[in-house]
């Protein structure tokens, strides 16, 4: 029994069994929700004490606060940079609004709510 394969046939067998396994067992497509568009009213909170709050809208993926953010969706909505460093997110809280903490350099500062305007 000849036991030289070639390399051709090692990596046509390896081929074959990723896209079984993947096949058999599905692939995670990418987390991704909406935050819907719409006026809010923006709350950021640190402490217990409401340091800013103001309206806010979200058109397409953008969330216009005070300037104009990139919403890149996550499983439970969303989050934005606001600037480099300073991360907020927004997950869905049942009510048609979101909130979620905000981060500074990694270290949680407090959070960030969006009430609909009804």
């Amino acid at each position: 029994m000849d036991m030289n394969v070639s390399p051709r046939v090692v990596w046509t067998a390896l081929a074959a069994s990723v896209i079984g396994a993947a096949s058999l067992f599905g692939t995670a497509g990418p987390a991704s929700a909406d935050v819907a568009p719409g006026a809010y009213t923006s709350t950021t909170l640190s402490s217990g004490a409401v340091l800013l709050q103001r309206d806010a809208h979200v058109s397409g993926r953008d969330l216009v606060l005070i300037g104009r953010y990139r919403i890149h969706p996550t499983a439970k909505g969303g989050y934005v940079d606001l600037f480099p460093g300073h991360r907020v997110f927004l997950n869905r809280d049942g009510h048609g609004g979101y909130k979620g903490p905000a981060y500074l350099g990694g270290v949680r500062i407090g959070s960030i709510t969006l009430t609909p305007h009804r």
